[in-house]
């Protein structure tokens, strides 16, 4: 029955509504994968790779979200990750380091420098002589990593400079010739952006370096070349050290390195400070080339010389007017030639050389 008044029920204003549960709490975003860092650490090979394939795959996620990224990496992820640098399962290490590599080139510039105190130890340690990573395929991936860790660092690596040289000179020493070629190419970036720390560990260096200048690879000697002159452009000091191998590298049996030799020593006689002190120890090697049996090294032997000869009327003063040295009167005569008949260039040619003999006894 209807009550009186016909009303059905109370207002709906006067109804009792039942109280909503509050929300949770969203979930603390690390949380998602302290399972998968835990397991890290785990006894069991298979369960360390599953979880390094898991945060692998993770990461694509991860890379859109900076703070968390970061806060991840410096509170879990880090030094569990790094150990596994030395697992004892090859394709666990394998997994490592490119995770590793990922995770630094999407880090955010302050957590990545704040980490060099944890990584660079943990990375030169396994490229050194004491405990090197024994595959060279995973050696190489190290030296990769390490290359990209030196061109994002900058000036801050070098508190870490001493790990890094003896990490190169193993690289330099290394069987692997692909592991040579990436540590001549670390050591031309750390001469870049570290020019003015790198100077005491000059020498060592180039002596390491020396037997990759006569390797059998021809790769291999022109990346030796290059690291070669870019640490004598830090430290010339070194070069009657180095003077037999650049000899050497200017007669090389490969075109290819001979005219890297051209290039080379070119930039040491326009850039290497003292480089008068030092043109007629150079200077013989560059007026070789020019009676080179490939047409392309004598032309470019040809335009260095020219180009070295406007570098010093340059630097000359216009009325200083003194007696020619010797390495000058064959930079000059060797430059005559360019535009000579064949037979004519080949005799002032000779005329060249025997002046470089005399440069080079009036050095010794």
């Amino acid at each position: 029955r209807t009550p009186p008044g016909g009303a059905l029920g109370p207002p709906v204003a006067d109804m009792q509504t039942e109280p909503t549960p509050a929300e949770p709490a969203a979930a603390d975003p690390l949380q998602l994968y302290q399972r998968d860092v835990n397991c890290l650490s785990d006894a069991d090979r298979t369960t360390r790779k599953r979880a390094l394939t898991k945060l692998t795959a993770s990461l694509q996620s991860l890379a859109g979200d900076k703070d968390v990224l970061s806060a991840l990496w410096e509170r879990s992820l880090r030094a569990p990750l790094l150990k596994l640098l030395i697992d004892p399962v090859e394709k666990n290490r394998e997994l490592t380091i490119a995770l590793t590599s990922t995770l630094l080139e999407a880090l955010p510039m302050e957590p990545f420098l704040s980490s060099l105190a944890h990584v660079l130890p943990s990375v030169t340690g396994r490229v050194g002589p004491t405990e090197a990573e024994p595959a060279e395929e995973l050696r190489l991936q190290l030296l990769e990593l390490l290359s990209h860790i030196c061109k994002r660092s900058g000036a801050p690596l070098a508190a870490y400079l001493p790990e890094l040289v003896s990490a190169l000179a193993a690289g330099f020493a290394d069987p692997f010739p692909d592991a040579k070629k990436v540590s001549c190419a670390i050591c031309v970036e750390v001469c870049e952006s570290l020019a003015g720390h790198i100077e005491p560990h000059v020498a060592g260096l180039a002596r390491a370096l020396g037997p990759a200048l006569a390797h059998q690879h021809s790769r291999v000697r022109s990346a030796a070349t290059e690291a070669i002159v870019s640490l004598l452009l830090r430290e010339p000091s070194v070069l009657p050290e180095m003077g037999t191998a650049l000899a050497l590298i200017a007669t090389d049996r490969a075109s290819s390195v001979r005219e890297q030799a051209v290039h080379s020593i070119t930039r040491l006689l326009a850039m290497m400070p003292q480089r008068k002190a030092h043109t007629a120890r150079l200077l013989p090697h560059l007026l070789c080339a020019l009676s080179d049996e490939v047409e392309q090294i004598r032309l470019l032997a040809s335009q260095s010389l020219t180009k070295l000869g406007d570098v010093a009327a340059t630097a000359t003063p216009p009325q200083q007017t003194t007696t020619m040295s010797p390495d000058l009167a064959a930079a000059a005569a060797a430059a005559s030639i360019r535009d000579l008949p064949p037979d004519e260039g080949r005799a002032r040619g000779d005329e060249a050389a025997a002046m470089a003999g005399a440069a080079a006894a009036a050095a010794a």
